[in-house]
């Protein structure tokens, strides 16, 4: 299978596309993988409760943890770096990925 480095962005887009048109919400994700199935163990998402309430209600956060599911095994298929854990930010009708160390991701989690 051929690296696609476009495919982690294209899917957020889409994603963003479906959910966060003219959204002022802001925040991360942060997610890990510590299966052989790479699938997510944990997510914990920082927002403020009302945009929390929001993602929840309009079936945004489950579709986010859908797609980082794919990301993950489609990563893991590529041999890419850091292929279990990251951060997604959300800044209004924009999504982005950042695939981090795993110590990375627990500091943000604990700070």
């Amino acid at each position: 299978m051929t690296d696609d480095t476009s495919f982690d962005q294209a899917r957020l887009d889409q994603l963003a596309g479906q959910h966060l048109k003219n959204s002022n919400i802001t925040g991360r994700v942060l997610f890990c993988s510590e299966s052989e199935d790479n699938q997510i163990d944990y997510a914990t998402w920082q927002f403020e409760d009302k945009d929390q309430t929001a993602l929840k209600g309009s079936g945004f956060k489950l579709h986010l943890m859908e797609l980082l599911n794919i990301l993950l095994v489609y990563r893991a298929q590529q041999n890419q770096l850091n292929t279990s854990q990251g951060m997604v930010n959300v800044d209004g009708g924009q999504l982005s990925i950042e695939w981090l160390p795993k110590s990375d991701v627990e500091a943000l989690r604990n700070g």
